[in-house]
């Protein structure tokens, strides 16, 4: 991944110059008082367990894999020769492979496989710039490793990752031999450390005395050798074909090579052991059959695309879904994220849950359903950050209880106009709002919150008046750059105030603001509706040249008509929907409103989302259906229109919520 690679390149030139800001391992020996005694005889450690290996604390033990990097878990590398040819082997190889009697490295025919590897972005002491080539997940170990040894008083003079061949005990053209017989170096998982002072070489005992206790010809200290092993890289000086535990065991002959150090770990493994070297954390994250593991993370490192990020709500028993506001910053490309479940997923997703574009730090509320651990899994379309902040949770009334509440809709109606009432808010002013059209048992308020024009890059977050103290909060509702509208649904804590329930609003910079209210929260009542939560479903996409015979435009390639109107059908029996609208390909700045269509007004009162030229933006809204089932998306300019349902309310059946205080239960930035 570019964003590892760079990190762990930046980090190690920083280092040679002593000015990171964070604490970096030592060598376990270093500078005029190591031991630099050549290890002639070494004694090998035991092996890392399945703990230590896992960990990423591997210092004083061996990490064993399988028999190959691919049987470990790293990409299969295409073979020079076709197996099923057997009067080809050993004679000719394919079409696209050209050996330089060395290696294969540079063949038309590896284009592919060496678009996979990383390089050394600097360089690392006397090891030049793009002097070492290795897969991303192994490159930092060898760059740690250099970076220790040379640091420690020990010199290089050169040294090699990655060439394509097969071993140097058998042909290393691979002529008459099978992919079995690939060197590491294939994989940039082996490197090769001044050899002409440390050949590889077959020894044999001298008299009567075992193989394992003639010297060596080397140059490399223990302190050398155990540093490697810290990083993971086993010592080739230990010997091959089962090698030497010691001197005192008894071999007829044993072959060692001083020069290589090799990775023999999984890629998972190779991850943790950067991470516990140069500080980093670990995170779970599902794979597309389901199965969970752990992914670490270098410190300033995205997590990459495909990514499914498991988080951990924290649910109380019973809960089926959460009310979480997702912000996405850090995008190295234009992408979306998707809440979805963590069993198995393949192919392109079919709803999303938020968009974003390099350099935006964007938010969006979503209703997620969870496992019976109180787990959902965050996707993403490209590497980006994550912060996942719960507002509270969905469950059947029985496991509710008195806790449980349900939803009342009111007209939509804007109760906080800034740009007209006051004008702009100083930053850290607490500005309260009205929510008197909620009865005072109400908790809650949903209510659409817009900020226009701000002074600076920064956030805004709406709670009850009492809980909004002075200074940074905890968690955010809806995140800007300067000048920017953006919009964002929430569902705010209300208390009591002098003309009845309200609740208070916060912005970190001079901002105007905009709150419109649509419904509140309140214990049950025979009128009020309960959610039933869906598989999310695409209900309209005017990207997607199909007629709609419910839609009064067709919806086709062409953006949506200035201030015309998007019908769109709801699920039989809803009296109202949870959808996440999405708004791009607008030639100007503009809004969409989302209403029943009997209640849509022209022109609008109240927005629910808000797109600038060029731009997506995504945001959530509960929609009142009307009697024949349908509702409707106005739009002020032309743009398309992407409406996902999440859900659906009904009088007095469903899931009732439960309200929590805002809290921050994943943050991928603060990862390391």
């Amino acid at each position: 991944m570019v964003t590892l690679r760079q990190f762990a390149a930046s980090m190690l030139a920083t280092a040679l110059v002593g000015a990171l800001s964070i604490a970096l391992p030592t060598p376990l020996a270093h500078g005029s008082g190591a031991d630099n005694t050549p290890w002639l005889l070494p004694t090998r450690p035991p092996r890392c367990t399945s703990a230590q290996a896992s960990s990423g604390v591997v210092s004083g033990c061996l990490l064993a894999g399988r028999d190959g990097p691919d049987s470990n878990g790293w990409p299969t590398p295409p073979f020079p020769f076709d197996p099923a040819s057997a009067s080809d082997l050993g004679v000719r190889p394919l079409a696209g492979w050209s050996f330089s009697g060395y290696g294969y490295n540079g063949s038309a025919a590896l284009v592919d496989w060496e678009a996979q590897f990383a390089a050394n972005q600097v360089a690392v002491g006397s090891v030049r710039a793009n002097q070492l080539r290795s897969l991303p997940d192994a490159l930092p170990l060898f760059e740690g490793f250099l970076r220790d040894i040379q640091a420690g008083g020990y010199r290089v003079t050169d040294t090699g990752t990655y060439s394509f061949r097969c071993t140097s005990g058998s042909a290393r053209s691979c002529g008459g031999l099978n992919r079995n017989s690939l060197s590491n170096h294939s994989w940039g998982l082996a490197m090769d450390m001044n050899s002409g002072a440390n050949p590889e070489a077959t020894y044999v005992g001298v008299g009567d005395a075992s193989a394992c206790a003639t010297p060596m010809t080397t140059n490399i200290p223990m302190w050398v050798v155990q540093t490697a092993e810290k990083w993971g890289l086993y010592w080739g000086g230990y010997g091959w074909n089962s090698g030497c535990d010691g001197p005192e065991q008894v071999k007829s002959s044993a072959t060692r090579d001083a020069t290589h150090f090799e990775f023999r770990g999984s890629p998972a493994q190779a991850r943790a052991i950067a991470v516990q070297n140069l500080g980093g954390s670990c995170v779970e994250v599902a794979d597309d059959a389901g199965a969970v593991s752990s992914r670490c993370l270098l410190p300033g490192e995205v997590p990459a695309a495909g990514w499914r990020l498991a988080v951990d709500t924290r649910a109380p028993k019973g809960a089926t879904a959460a009310l979480v506001n997702v912000t996405m910053a850090g995008a190295v490309a234009a992408g979306f994220v998707t809440a979805e479940s963590c069993g198995p997923a393949n192919g392109p997703r079919t709803s999303s849950n938020g968009n974003v574009a390099p350099g935006q730090t964007v938010a969006n509320l979503a209703v997620v359903s969870l496992d019976s651990t109180g787990r959902f899994c965050l996707y993403r379309s490209q590497p980006m950050h994550t912060i996942v902040d719960v507002q509270g949770f969905f469950a059947p009334a029985k496991a509710a209880g008195t806790n449980g509440t349900l939803f009342s809709p009111v007209a939509p109606q804007r109760v906080i106009d800034t740009r007209i009432e006051r004008g702009p808010v100083a930053a850290g002013n607490a500005l309260v709002v009205d929510g008197s059209m909620a009865p005072t048992n109400a908790v809650a308020m949903l209510a659409n919150l817009t900020v226009t024009d701000p002074a600076a890059p920064g956030y805004l977050t709406a709670d009850s008046c009492a809980n909004l103290t002075a200074g940074p909060q905890s968690h955010s509702n809806a995140n800007f750059g300067t000048h920017d509208t953006v919009a964002n649904l929430a569902v705010v804590a209300l208390s009591p105030g002098s003309s009845g329930p309200q609740f208070c609003t916060y912005a970190s910079v001079d901002t105007q603001s905009v709150v419109d209210v649509a419904g509140y929260f309140a214990p049950p009542t025979p009128t009020a509706w309960g959610l039933s939560t869906s598989t999310p479903q695409r209900l309209v996409d005017t990207r997607a040249c199909r007629n709609d015979p419910v839609s009064t435009v067709q919806q086709c390639a062409q953006p949506t008509d200035a201030a015309s109107v998007v019908r769109v059908r709801a699920p039989a029996g809803a009296a109202a929907v949870l959808v996440n609208l999405t708004l791009t390909g607008a030639a100007l700045a503009g809004f969409a409103t989302v209403a029943a269509c009997s209640t849509s007004q022209v022109p609008p009162t109240q927005s629910n989302g808000n797109v600038a030229p060029g731009g997506t933006t995504a945001n959530l809204a509960v929609v009142a259906v009307d009697p024949e089932g349908t509702f409707c998306v106005r739009v002020s300019t032309p743009m398309h229109v992407v409406v996902d349902l999440e859900g659906t309310f009904a009088a007095s059946s469903g899931l009732q919520f439960m309200p929590t205080a805002p809290t921050r239960r994943s943050d991928t930035r603060t990862l390391g």
